[in-house]
């Protein structure tokens, strides 16, 4: 053996040395390269299994051009998983800046006219400041590494600031960011090389500071085309190099299409049908990009293709629906998507948009995010159950505003009439009035069972529901008794809303006078209308039937009793009225109902025992819902699960926008007009004629008794409903309307 001092060499004629020489040699080299496979297979699972979501936002566009034929990808993407609507409401008007902002913050927000102004961190602004110098000038704070940043971000936060909302604009990211993951944004929506950029796919995956991880949203992400709108659009090759380069670093990656945005902003300057020429030539380059995307579809991975506001030619014929695919994770192939927000197959709130996007990743859903994560329901056919569900939703939508606003101009129009009949103490053609006052009192049960005759156009639906109001309205004054008369309407109008909300609702979300799901106030259950009218017709019909069999009082009272227990277990169930404060509300209008009926009066001892009985059905209500699954849960229950967990702020903002939403419906709801027409009939009633009031309460007490206890239930929906304003005043129809007409009948038969 011969060593030389710089390099050691072996030199040996023995074959045994030379064996165990190579041996070692080879183990040396398997345990450096099994070193190396432990030190790299921790990052290469965390690529490949975490859990990633990629959205697609495809804007301005409706659920019938991504329908069309053409765009075999999108139909792939659609039949590989679920497919829905989505409301697109937000905290101001149908703009897309509002729209954009909303989906980011899990809420209703707006935006500002600066909230596209995110950029690359090193792109160069107008003033020529880059952009990392501009975000530490405007916010004061280091953006770290964040590639992209919203530079404007402080004028979002301002105009939200008096939103009593519990998150902010740029929740989710923040959510994100809080959980150590990443997000990324891709392209732009941008216009005019000369106008500011228009990049609010940002907002949505910003945090509540402006800051997006990775991405890039520079100019460089278009290419010139003289025969696009603008001159430009997107270059897809360098979105998808962009897509490789985040894809194992990024968890939630936003991709802007942008060209659909820049023809709806053309679209004014532009011929009709060369604005359906360029939205089909955007949507096949979308297409083809989709293409690209199905592949990676898994169960870890959840592709979303999203349209934050349909375009403005839709929006003007009332259109407000949005398409929405999810394909991947836990969405079933074939499939419809819903959610426990809205509880109807196909659709989506888009603030569930929000909530699914953390739930896939892994995080708990945050109390600031009002939508709950969507699932899918599988269907025989996608395609036409959701044709079908946007049909019936527009339409009844669309007829809603028609139908409504003649009924509460008709109000108007009667009760002034009947002030100044009060006023003058006269009250001519009284078979005429008694007709038309019976009108409003069936007006609510006929429009409830409405959509049974099929949707037709908005002015053919006005005309036949004239027509049906006038016709129940002439039956229900062959009753001569004016107490069997109250005695039916009040039967008719509980037992239909009761019987349609617990076989379903199809009326219910149907009905003008229900709430409209696309406005996405509720989406199931009773609301605040049907609410006033159930416990106003059974108030009222309750206390007909007793003053018609005055001797069977003592037998009835428990029966009476035990329907009010009912009605309230109604209202309380998530599964059936899902409406905690219309079980407030009974509470108060049934429990005075009641302790009159049984000959008390309303004193203080009797305010403090209702109090008492209101605090034992809290009590009742937060144990039926504080133990439901969330998605199952009313929204007191969530209320009572953020109260018992010390989030105290939280149930304080639930009470600060409860009190905006009815101040809001006071000064801007035409039910308004109709509670200030009954206060002032009721006090033409008591100060004019008061010596009729006199004689009827003497001949009829009971009906004292259910006049008392209504004006208390009124009270309490305004108190304990969001939006009570409306709900007030058709519960009072059961009140003022019946009183007039028997002091009308009284003044007749004295003559």
């Amino acid at each position: 053996m011969e060593y030389n001092r710089n390099v050691l060499t072996i030199q040996t004629n023995n074959p045994r040395v030379k064996r165990w020489v190579a041996v070692m040699v080879m183990l040396a080299v398997l345990v450096s390269l099994a070193v190396d496979m432990v030190a790299v297979m921790p990052a290469a699972a965390a690529g490949t299994d975490r859990p990633k979501v990629v959205m697609v936002i495809v804007d301005r566009i409706t659920v019938e051009d991504l329908l069309a034929q053409g765009y075999p990808n999108i139909r792939r993407l659609i039949e590989a998983g679920g497919l829905g609507l989505m409301t697109v409401n937000t905290g101001g008007d149908y703009s897309d800046i509002h729209a954009y902002v909303s989906l980011g913050g899990g809420d209703k927000f707006v935006g500002s006219a600066l909230t596209g102004d995110s950029y690359n961190r090193d792109e160069i602004l107008n003033d020529g400041a880059k952009a990392l110098d501009a975000y530490r000038r405007n916010t004061g704070r280091d953006p770290g590494h964040s590639r992209i940043l919203n530079t404007s971000i402080a004028a979002t936060l301002k105009v939200n600031r008096k939103r009593y909302t519990v998150s902010t604009p740029g929740h989710l990211g923040s959510l994100l960011h809080q959980a150590g993951l990443k997000t990324a944004v891709i392209g732009n929506a941008d216009l005019a090389a000369e106008m500011p950029p228009n990049r609010l796919a940002v907002s949505v995956a910003m945090d509540d500071v402006g800051r997006v991880d990775e991405g890039n949203v520079g100019r460089e992400m278009l290419m010139k085309d003289p025969a696009a709108p603008f001159g430009r659009r997107t270059d897809y090759g360098r979105v998808s190099a962009e897509l490789d380069r985040v894809w194992d670093t990024s968890d939630f990656i936003i991709i802007e299409s942008g060209d659909t945005v820049r023809v709806n902003e053309n679209s004014d300057q532009i011929m009709k049908r060369m604005v359906g020429y360029h939205r089909t030539r955007a949507l096949k380059e979308v297409d083809s990009f989709i293409g690209t995307l199905v592949p990676r579809i898994d169960r870890n991975t959840l592709i979303m293709l999203v349209t934050p506001m349909p375009h403005v030619q839709a929006l003007r014929d009332g259109i407000r629906l949005a398409p929405v695919i999810m394909s991947g994770g836990k969405i079933t192939p074939g499939s419809v998507l819903t959610s426990p927000s809205t509880r109807q197959q196909g659709l989506l709130a888009n603030f569930d948009v929000t909530a699914t996007v953390i739930s896939h990743l892994g995080q708990k859903r945050s109390e600031g995010i009002i939508g709950l994560p969507a699932v899918s329901v599988h269907v025989r056919d996608q395609i036409k159950h959701i044709k079908d569900t946007y049909n019936w939703l527009s339409t009844s939508s669309l007829q809603r505003a028609g139908v409504l606003l003649y009924f509460t101009r008709y109000q108007w129009i009667i009760y002034f009439l009947v002030f100044l009949m009060v006023i003058f103490r006269r009250f001519p053609q009284l078979e005429l009035m008694r007709l038309l006052l019976a009108a409003i009192l069936m007006y609510p049960s006929v429009i409830l069972l409405l959509p049974l005759t099929g949707y037709v156009n908005p002015t053919l639906t006005i005309l036949l529901s004239l027509v049906l109001v006038a016709i129940a309205a002439f039956a229900i004054t062959r009753i001569r008794d004016e107490l069997k008369l109250l005695l039916a309407t009040g039967i008719v109008n509980v037992a239909t809303p009761l019987i349609d909300v617990l076989s379903g609702g199809y009326l219910m979300k149907r009905a003008a006078l229900s709430y409209d799901l696309i406005a996405g106030g509720r989406f199931y259950g009773i609301g605040n209308e049907y609410m006033g009218v159930v416990i106003g017709g059974t108030i009222l019909g309750a206390t007909a039937l007793i003053q018609l069999l005055p001797r069977a009082g003592k037998k009835l009272l428990p029966i009476i009793g035990l329907t009010f227990i009912g009605l309230i277990v109604f209202f309380a169930s998530p599964a059936a009225g899902s409406k905690a404060g219309g079980a407030l509300t009974a509470m108060i209008g049934f429990g005075v109902a009641m302790h009159r009926y049984l000959g008390g009066r309303v004193k203080l001892w009797s305010v403090l025992l209702l109090a008492a009985g209101l605090i034992v059905g809290l009590g009742v209500l937060a144990a039926v819902n504080f133990y439901l699954p969330a998605g199952e849960q009313s929204h007191i229950g969530r209320a009572f699960e953020n109260l018992f967990s010390g989030e105290f702020f939280l149930i304080w903002q639930i009470a600060l926008r409860k009190l905006m939403a009815n101040l809001y419906l006071l000064q801007h709801s035409p039910f308004t007009v109709i509670i200030i027409l009954q206060a002032l009939v009721l006090a033409g009633l008591y100060f004019r004629n008061r010596e009729y009031l006199k004689t009827i309460f003497e001949q009829t007490p009971y009906l004292k008794s259910g006049f008392i206890a209504m004006l208390f239930g009124a009270l309490a929906a305004i108190a304990l409903n969001d939006s009570g304003a409306i709900a007030a005043p058709l519960m009072l129809n059961y009140l003022v309307l019946p009183l007039v007409m028997m002091v009308m009948k009284l003044k007749a038969e004295l003559k």
